[in-house]
C-alpha cells in the first residue's frame, strides 16, 4: 500500500515512542554525567523525523510547523537537551521554506536532508556588543577562493551535525549564511558549553580557520529587517522544547507520587497518592503542561497558515503572529517554570536526591527561557496591542 503524505507523517510520529521512552529512562544519568545522545540523535534520522518539513517535491512528506513541533515537544518530554539540540536543524529546514532562501538553495539542501544530512549551527560570536554581532567573516584570498574565519560562542547541535549553518559576513557586507562540513580542515568543535542547564545540547565552541568554502556553501543573505517566519519559528521551538519539559515533569510527578513518595508526618492522609495537597500539585503541573502544549500547537497553526496562504512577504501577517508566538512563549515557558519548582511539592526533601536528578527540569527550562529574555516579550506585546508597533525583526526577539 502507498502512504499518503499525512500517513507517512503521522507513520514518523509514532517511530518516536520507544525513542521518546528510551531517552526519558536514560536522562537522569546522561544529564548528570554529560553523556551526549548521539545513538538517539541517530534512530531520530533513521526514523524520518528530522526530514518531516522537507516538501514532497523533495521527496520528503511534507510535514506542517505542528508536526515538527508536535515532534519537539514528544521528543522534549524523553530529553530536553536532545530537542534543543536539533533547533539548528529544523531551522535550516523552515528557513529553507522562507522569503530569506531562494529555489535553488532549496533543491541544493533538501534532497541532502531528506537523504539523511543533520545541520547544526554556529550563530553567536565570541565578540561584539550584541550575540547577534557578527566578526565571522567569509572573504576570498589572493588566489580568490573563499575562506571562513571566526569563533563562535556556541553552536546549537553541532557535535550531533554533518553540517554547520555558520552566520558571516561577506566581503560587502551581507550577512550571509556558510553551510561547512564538521569535518572539513580548518574547523573545530568544542564540547565547552558550560551553562547550569542544557548541558548535553552539543553547543560548545566552534573555531573557523581559513576554512575553504565552496560558492554553493554561501546561501541567501539578509536585510536585518525582514527576517522572515523562520526567525519567529526558531522562537516557538524553544516553547516547545519548554512544553515538552511540563511534560516530561508531568510524568515524573505521578511516578514520584506513585512508587516513591510518602506523607508528611502531620499529613491528612496515610498514603502521598491520597494527600489533598500532593494532589493539589501534581494537579497543577498537569494543568501547566496541557495548557503549554495547546499554546504551542495554537501558535504553530497560526504559522502554518501564514505559510499556506503564501504570506511570508506580509510585513503585518509576519508582525501579527510574531506576537502570536510571543505570547505563547512567554506563557508556556512561565508555565513550565513554576511547574518544574511544584514538582518538588509532591515528595520533600527526598525528591532533591542527586540520583532522581529532577532538578533538571527547572535547570533546563530556566536556560531555554533565557535565550531571549521574557520581559521583552512581554513589552512587544504591550507595545502592538496599545501602539500598533511591530515586534523587532530579528532573530534573537
Amino acid at each position: 500500500m502507498t502512504l499518503t503524505a499525512e500517513n507517512d507523517v503521522a507513520e514518523r510520529l509514532t517511530r518516536l515512542v520507544p525513542i521518546v521512552e528510551a531517552l526519558r529512562a536514560e536522562d537522569p544519568s546522561a544529564e548528570q554525567e554529560r553523556v551526549l545522545q548521539h545513538a538517539a540523535v541517530r534512530e531520530l534520522r533513521d526514523a524520518g523525523v528530522l526530514t518531516l518539513r522537507v516538501p514532497q517535491r523533495y521527496g520528503g512528506p511534507g510535514g506542517s510547523i505542528r508536526d515538527v513541533l508536535s515532534a519537539v515537544i514528544h521528543i522534549a518530554s524523553g530529553s530536553s537537551n536532545v530537542a534543543q539540540a536539533l533547533r539548528a536543524h529544523f531551522g535550516f529546514s523552515e528557513r529553507l521554506l522562507s522569503n530569506r532562501a531562494s529555489e535553488a538553495e532549496r533543491a541544493e539542501w533538501f534532497p541532502k536532508i531528506n537523504a539523511g544530512l543533520v545541520v547544526g549551527n554556529a550563530i553567536t560570536d565570541a565578540k561584539g556588543k550584541t550575540p547577534g554581532s557578527s566578526d565571522t567573516t567569509v572573504l576570498p584570498d589572493g588566489d580568490g577562493v573563499l575562506r571562513l574565519n571566526g569563533h563562535k560562542f556556541y553552536s546549537t547541535g553541532t557535535l550531533y551535525a554533518d553540517v554547520i549553518a555558520v552566520s558571516a559576513v561577506d566581503a560587502e557586507g551581507n550577512d550571509v549564511q556558510v553551510i561547512v562540513p564538521t569535518d572539513r580542515a580548518g574547523v573545530e568543535l568544542f564540547d565547552d558549553w558550560d551553562g547550569f542547564g542544557q548541558r548535553t545540547t552539543a553547543s560548545g565552541a566552534t573555531r573557523f580557520t581559513d576554512v575553504e568554502i565552496a560558492p554553493v556553501e554561501v546561501t541567501t543573505a539578509s536585510d536585518g529587517n525582514h527576517l522572515g517566519h523562520s526567525t519567529t519559528f526558531l522562537q516557538l521551538y524553544l516553547a516547545a522544547v519548554a512544553a515538552g519539559i511540563a511534560v516530561a515533569v508531568r510524568v515524573d510527578a505521578v511516578d514520584y507520587v506513585q512508587t516513591r513518595a510518602r506523607p508528611a508526618a502531620h499529613s491528612v492522609a496515610t498514603r502521598a497518592a491520597e494527600d489533598p495537597f500532593v494532589l493539589h500539585a501534581v494537579g497543577e503541573i498537569g494543568a501547566a503542561a496541557a495548557a503549554a502544549e495547546a499554546l504551542v500547537l495554537s501558535a504553530a497553526d497560526a504559522l502554518d497558515s501564514l505559510v499556506d496562504n503564501g504570506a511570508q512577504d506580509d510585513a503585518v501577517a509576519l508582525a501579527d503572529v510574531a506576537i502570536v508566538v510571543a505570547q505563547a512563549q512567554l506563557v508556556a515557558e512561565r508555565l513550565t517554570l513554576n511547574a518544574a519548582q511544584r514538582l518538588f511539592d509532591t515528595g520533600g526533601a527526598s525528591a532533591t536526591s542527586r540520583k532522581l536528578n529532577l532538578d533538571r527540569h527547572w535547570r533546563n527550562t530556566r536556560t531555554v527561557a533565557s535565550h531571549n529574555p521574557l520581559d521583552y516579550k512581554a513589552h512587544a506585546v504591550g507595545n502592538f496591542l496599545v501602539n500598533g508597533t511591530a515586534p523587532p525583526a530579528n532573530g534573537y526577539f
